[in-house]
């Protein structure tokens, strides 16, 4: 699972993916092999793969995460970066007829045809990108003027997708 960390104005990918007994984990461009058992809903104890072993604390609130180790305490804000990229979209294209592909995929279906009234919203097309399945959604209310895919295509990111008049 990719995720993006915000944290003191930086931004850090991270890659998170389960391994034999714990979690191989990637923090900038550093990796490591960690084992985490939880203590209680809290407390979470740490094996590294050299041996080491750390207890924190864990609380989360949304996409904020408090995570408390010694007497340091850390807030980072995790997100999905196909989220991020939606919302960027989203905040960008307030008004914008042209509909484009958040990133590269297959298109699995279009749900509507050239002609249909569409609301600000309403479910366009299905994307099946990084093996799911995001439904793309109409940035403004309009008519379907132009379709410029078909279903099973495949797509590049940022590839117009279709026009709304």
């Amino acid at each position: 699972m990719k995720l993006i960390a915000l944290h003191d104005g930086k931004t850090i990918d991270v890659e998170v993916e389960r391994a034999a007994v714990g979690y191989r984990i990637r923090i900038g461009e550093r990796w490591m092999n960690v084992d985490m058992t939880a203590a209680n809903a809290f407390v979470h104890s740490l094996r590294f793969e050299d041996g080491r072993q750390a207890r924190l604390g864990h609380r989360r609130e949304g996409n904020v995460h408090e995570v408390s180790f010694g007497n340091r305490i850390v807030h980072v804000e995790l997100h999905d970066p196909l989220a991020m990229k939606k919302r960027r979209r989203e905040d960008q294209s307030t008004d914008s007829g042209h509909v484009t592909a958040l990133m590269p995929g297959r298109i699995v279906r279009i749900k509507v045809e050239e002609g249909d009234e569409v609301r600000k919203g309403t479910g366009l097309l299905i994307l099946e990108a990084m093996k799911m399945e995001n439904e793309i959604l109409a940035p403004c209310d309009g008519t379907i003027g132009e379709i410029r895919v078909e279903q099973g295509q495949t797509v590049e990111g940022g590839a117009l997708l279709i026009v709304i008049a």
